[in-house]
């Protein structure tokens, strides 16, 4: 077996193998956008990170397996160094076809991608999108921990069954919003994208305290056609919104959503502003709307509320970590603490 490694897009254009991990996406039960050749090519221009793409392939050329992750650092000079990591996605994606021996496939993917990961990230983590039970062996062989860590998954069936399975708060919330005049939209342009960004960094710098992408991943959501955006307006100012990828006509992801809650009154602009990727989700045929996380179990976490009254099922697909520099880890974890007491 070998393993063939793609760091840029001009490689990904030219090498045979991004048609065989097309069809190994197309065979898969799992599929998803964030192990796709499209995530590679979407999130290659944004600051901050570097995808790396790792392709597995028998000893006749075809491919068995694939892993797709993302090199991201943030801040300064030293901040950036300290906070170097290596996020996958929900990967590593492996054939399902009959004699092919998963756990192996799994194992060398993991082990080459340890090996890259070496100087250049502090630790490697996994965000699981799907049940990774029968790949656990080889995250355990290659030093990986499995971390609980919960999400909520709303079925995309039809718009009275989401309804139904709404808490009537969320439903009133999302009337009044409306009948009291907000508004939802896709950004007309990038000063409204430029508006609803501004709301986040608010966000993340007074309660979230946890670093916010560059802008440049927001103009990606709105302008690239594997992501979308919604704005929440009252009249002609921005409220709030959410943004996140597509994929095909499966999965739509909301990676960041925000609302200027409280301003108007009778504006709920957070629920509004979920509710806006859900009936956009329901009307154009997509068959999942997913939260992408929803905290650990054993913590307290407001937003988890939030996400529950939506009526999505509950799953615990947790997140695997290797730490790669244990002392840089925990430098890293100290400078964090300490830099976000003195912001």
């Amino acid at each position: 077996m070998s393993i063939e490694i793609i760091t840029n897009s001009t490689q990904l254009k030219n090498t045979s193998s991004t048609e065989g991990m097309r069809a190994l996406l197309a065979q898969s039960s799992t599929d998803h956008f964030f192990q796709s050749p499209e995530f590679f090519e979407f999130i290659e221009p944004v600051k901050g990170y570097q995808p790396i793409l790792l392709i597995a392939k028998n000893d006749a050329g075809e491919v068995e397996g694939s892993l797709l992750g993302a090199f991201q650092s943030d801040g300064g000079p030293v901040k950036s160094w300290l906070s170097r990591r290596l996020i996958v996605w929900g990967g590593p994606m492996v054939s399902e076809t009959p004699g092919v021996d998963r756990e192996q496939v799994a194992t060398r993917l993991l082990q080459a991608l340890k090996k890259e990961a070496k100087g250049n990230a502090i630790y490697i983590e996994f965000r699981n999108y799907f049940n990774t039970e029968i790949l656990r062996k080889a995250f355990e062989t290659c030093g990986f921990t499995f971390r609980p860590h919960l999400n909520f998954l709303v079925s995309l069936d039809d718009e009275e069954a989401v309804q139904k399975r709404m808490s009537s708060n969320r439903r009133r919330q999302i009337r009044t919003s409306l009948s009291a005049g907000a508004t939802i939209e896709e950004p007309k342009s990038e000063e409204e994208v430029r508006a609803l960004y501004e709301i986040l960094e608010d966000l993340y710098k007074t309660k979230v305290k946890k670093p916010l992408p560059s802008f440049e991943l927001f103009r990606q959501f709105w302008a690239s056609p594997n992501g979308k955006t919604f704005v929440v307006k009252y009249g002609d100012k921005v409220m709030g919104g959410s943004a996140g990828p597509v994929y095909r006509d499966k999965i739509i992801y909301q990676w960041y959503v925000c609302g200027d809650n409280g301003s108007v009154k009778g504006v709920h602009s957070s629920v509004l502003a979920t509710w806006a990727q859900i009936d956009y989700g329901l009307k154009n045929g997509y068959q999942l709307f997913d939260f992408m996380g929803a905290g650990k179990p054993e913590e307290e976490y407001g937003v988890r509320e939030f996400k529950a009254r939506f009526g999505g099922e509950e799953v615990n697909y947790g997140r695997y970590e290797r730490i790669l520099n244990p002392l840089l880890y925990q430098i890293g974890k100290l400078g964090l603490k300490i830099y976000h007491k003195v912001k």
